[in-house]
This record gives C-alpha cells, structure tokens and sequence, in this order.
C-alpha cells in the first residue's frame, strides 16, 4: 500500500501556487499517517532471549525476533505542488500489551518505565545506512492483568505512548529515506524496567499497537 499524503493538501496550496515554495509550504499543516510502516501487531522481545529478567535493571527490547509485516514503500509527495517537501516529523509508537512467561509470581497489576524508545529506517538492503531516532521518554505505564495459567500471563497497558524525531539531528536522514530510495524497513527498540520483584526471572514479550508519523514544517 502506498502511503499518500492527503489531496486536500493540493487544494489548499493551489490559491497560493503564484506565491514562493516556502508560502505554500507555511499553509500546509501538520500530516499524520496512521501505521505507514506496518508497526502495528509487531512484538518487542528481549534482545538476550536466556538472559534472566532482573527488576529493577533495564532490559533491552528490539522487534528483530519478529520482523514487522513486510517492506513499506515510500510516502508519496507527488500530490505537494512546487517540491516542497517536509522537513520535521514525529514517529510515534504504542505498546498495547505485554505477555509475563517463566516462573515466577505475576501480580495482578505492576508499572513499567519505558526508559528509552528508538526507531531505526533504511532503504531496503541497505541497513548500514540506517537513519536512528531516539528518546527518553521516561513513561511510566501501568499494567493490568487481564488473563493468565500456569507460568504465563497477559496484562493490559495504560499511558503507553511516546514519540521519537522531536529535535532530533537525524530527522532530515530518516525523511530522505522515507521519501525516496523505494522499499523501506524499519526497526524499534526499547530499554524498559519493572517495580515489582516478584517479576524476576520472567520474560516479557510487548505488543506493539498504534503507530503514526507526523509530518510538518513543510517548505
């Protein structure tokens, strides 16, 4: 699925269309695209799979164990008049759920802290040349068990969105991938932590769930 931008954007610059680039662009409001890179569904798993979960000392989570739902192409700016094109974005990624796993006591509500949060693009076949954003959101977000048996458990998120690409150097690297170079991937990591100890010794599998970016500044 190609990911455009609205058409409604073409209508409102063309009354402006005898003004410069940049007036056009200065009308144009922020855009969002809801899941452009197929993130939603994707699980983040620990990056040391055998390595035991310790409360209290951050684990790091990636999505390399389950890769996102395939390549997304590029955003299409054929419908922006003039070139102009944007040059700020936010990404922003939820974690819906997570599944507790091993032996240990899973209690029936715990907080986790979502640390830091980085999501990485790149033109397919080309991951050395990845563009990175990072952020330390420092969330804290409650989880609510809402099923369970014998050495598992599923608990429930709140609070449990942040962003990356906010005054970040390396916005202008990720637009330039996003917006040419054809097929893309992606990749999010996090580092997140626990309060309760009776989670030691368990592992934590996250789901993650709504995903957007919000294109702005366009000029």
């Amino acid at each position: 699925m190609k990911h455009v931008l609205p058409a409604s954007l073409l209508a409102l610059s063309l009354p402006l269309l005898a003004g410069c680039g940049s007036i056009v662009g200065a009308a144009i409001p922020p855009q969002t695209l809801s899941n452009p890179a197929n993130l939603n569904g994707a699980t983040l798993t620990s990056a040391s799979p055998l390595a035991v979960q310790r409360v209290g000392t951050s684990v790091q989570y990636d999505t390399s164990a389950t890769v996102p739902a395939g390549s997304f192409k590029d955003l299409d700016m054929s419908e922006i008049p003039l070139g102009i094109r944007p040059y700020a974005a936010e990404i922003k990624a939820s974690l819906k759920s997570v599944t507790v796993s091993g032996a240990c006591v899973m209690p029936e509500s715990f907080t986790l802290t979502l640390e830091t949060l980085a999501v990485s693009v790149w033109n397919s076949g080309d991951k050395a040349s990845a563009a990175t954003l990072s952020s330390s959101p420092s969330l804290n977000i409650v989880a609510t068990r809402t099923s369970g048996g014998v050495g598992t458990g599923a608990y429930s998120l709140a609070a449990n969105s942040a962003t990356v690409g906010k005054n970040d150097v390396n916005v202008p690297k990720a637009l330039s991938i996003l917006t040419s170079g054809g097929m893309n991937d992606v990749s999010v990591s996090a580092k997140i932590s626990a309060d309760n100890d009776g989670l030691a010794g368990c592992n934590l599998t996250f789901t993650l769930g709504d995903s957007s970016v919000t294109l702005s500044n366009f000029k």
